[in-house]
């Protein structure tokens, strides 16, 4: 049932027609992504489409050591019957459901991880065996909607997609694993795609469920959100210590940047009453729920937003 080769995967002519005399695709590395992903996994849909709507769908189930994170994804993936389903993520003795958010953690963290021990200094000749899976792990990231693997140099970056055999042992195995999901075949038939590797983009909190407006709720609300994006602005610029933008996003999704292909839901910030200390989100409805205080003044709410966006559970601290 893997995908084998590139020709397995349906080629519709506006996609996949090549320029004349450029050797270069029409569509942009976004659009073969979207399409190649609508081709290749198979299953449960990746993430919440509507908040009111359970997920259902086949999956396959990984259990994940979060203390050794990349030791368990080694083990799990390998024993994956078909790639191309969904991953349902869980983590050890923890009790989130995966919706999507679990999933994207586990992408995020493993690819950090991945990063730190297979490639930075230069890849390492003695774990060569392990590239393979460490290929299929960079593969599904890439494909159910996880953190983008950007950190090959460019020499091993066209050498994983070169029609001919690599020298490098690494490149060699880690071509295989890309290509348990075709990745490596359509980067070479579309070099397009391979732009995919090289950018990055960004996203933000914008959107926000308001109450009534003319209420005093309402004007409560524009207040704190006010606040809110002042400490934005701050985190950005940073000032609020090691808290980034990144950070606040990550605490929203489970992702510090936003996938390729977008949120099915866009992240957005919901107003609960609770206290300051309350600070929480669901990483599966990318929400983040700002407590409407009324007491505190703003050094103390951008304290509690600094406790919370640094935190990994949640704000539940």
């Amino acid at each position: 049932n893997i995908v084998q080769t590139v020709e397995e995967v349906p080629k519709p002519k506006n996609l996949w027609v090549l320029e004349e005399n450029k050797g270069e695709s029409r569509a942009s590395f976004r659009e073969i992504l979207r399409y190649v992903q609508s081709c290749i996994v198979t299953g449960r849909p990746l993430d919440v489409q509507d908040v009111t709507v359970s997920l259902e769908g086949e999956t396959s189930y990984i259990l994940i050591n979060r203390y050794d994170v990349l030791k368990t994804a080694l083990e799990e993936v390998k024993s994956i019957e078909n790639p191309r389903v969904t991953l349902e993520v869980s983590f050890d003795n923890e009790t989130a459901q995966d919706n999507g958010g679990p999933r994207r953690e586990f992408f995020r963290i493993c690819l950090k991880e991945i990063k730190t021990t297979y490639f930075d200094n230069g890849l390492k000749a003695h774990l060569a065996d392990d590239y393979t899976i460490v290929g299929l792990i960079m593969a599904l990231s890439t494909l159910q909607n996880g953190a983008i693997p950007r950190f090959l140099n460019e020499e091993d970056l066209q050498a994983l997609f070169s029609p001919k055999t690599p020298t490098n042992l690494c490149i060699a195995k880690l071509q295989n694993g890309f290509d348990m999901l075709g990745l490596c075949q359509i980067g070479h038939c579309l070099p397009t795609f391979q732009n995919l590797f090289r950018a990055a983009p960004a996203a933000s909190l914008t959107r926000r469920k308001l109450t009534e407006v003319d209420s005093n709720a309402y004007r409560r609300e524009n207040e704190i959100y006010a606040l809110f994006a002042k400490y934005t602005r701050k985190a950005a610029s940073g000032q609020r210590g090691s808290v980034t933008l990144e950070h606040i996003l990550q605490f929203a999704t489970c992702s510090d940047e936003e996938p390729l292909l977008g949120f099915a839901v866009h992240p957005c910030i919901e107003f609960v009453d609770a206290s300051f200390e309350s600070n929480s989100s669901n990483t599966c409805a990318n929400t983040v729920y700002i407590p409407k205080c009324s007491d505190n003044n703003e050094e103390e709410l951008f304290h509690a937003y600094d406790c919370a966006f640094a935190s990994a559970y949640f704000g539940h601290m």
